[in-house]
């Protein structure tokens, strides 16, 4: 089956949105075990976790950005939500745009704290293996929990700005509004035909 664009597009900004969320949450979690001696002594990080809120911040943000995307496409009738089955073909998508957000972001955050990058997997804050098994508990965490989370006020979102328009007097008409308004008018012609062919005259007046 082939996804049109603007689904696409929409999803993309979820895979983005879940990256950045799953690797601001994970990235701290792999890091301070390091720093605990979890897995076992030596340097695996930056000690540095000012990268996070930003990250997180801006997942969010990107988050709320997708919730509007879908909720103009509720509104528009083409509904575009991503499911759960969705959801499990986009794991792929975000887990390989987290890593790569990860290491963008550890080796930003290397130039700012230290002056210039760390080289090597520091930029994993952990053993490879360990960091990649957090990082993608993480992503599918979090991808499942934004997919519901979305889903649900997108929804919500859609539901209040419908009602909104409608109490207004501004709810636009459809090509179905347009058909069963005919059809109602057809059948009440059918009904009372005698009435229908009074038109607009005004009852008649008797002089005294």
């Amino acid at each position: 089956m082939t996804v049109p664009p603007q689904t696409r597009a929409i999803r993309a900004w979820f895979c983005i949105a879940a990256a950045l969320v799953a690797a601001s949450i994970a990235d701290p979690l792999v890091e301070f075990a390091s720093n605990s001696g979890v897995f076992g002594p030596g340097s695996l990080t930056d000690h540095s976790n000012q990268d996070v809120l930003p990250v997180l911040a801006l997942g969010l943000a990107l988050g709320l950005v997708y919730v509007f995307l879908r909720a103009r496409r509720i509104l528009a009738r083409r509904d575009l939500l991503v499911r759960t089955t969705a959801v499990w073909s986009l794991l792929p998508c975000v887990f390989v745009a987290q890593i790569a957000l990860l290491y963008v972001m550890e080796t930003v955050e290397q130039f700012v704290v230290a002056g210039h990058s760390l080289g090597g997997t520091i930029w994993l804050g952990g053993p490879p293996f360990a960091s990649l098994a957090v990082h993608f508990a993480s992503c599918v965490f979090t991808a499942f929990l934004m997919g519901r989370l979305a889903r649900l006020l997108s929804q919500r979102a859609a539901t209040v700005v419908a009602h909104i328009v409608a109490a207004i007097g501004l709810a636009p008409r459809s090509p179905a509004v347009t058909f069963l308004r005919v059809l109602h008018r057809a059948d009440a012609r059918r009904r009372a035909p005698l009435l229908c062919r009074i038109g607009e005259r005004a009852p008649p007046l008797f002089a005294a």
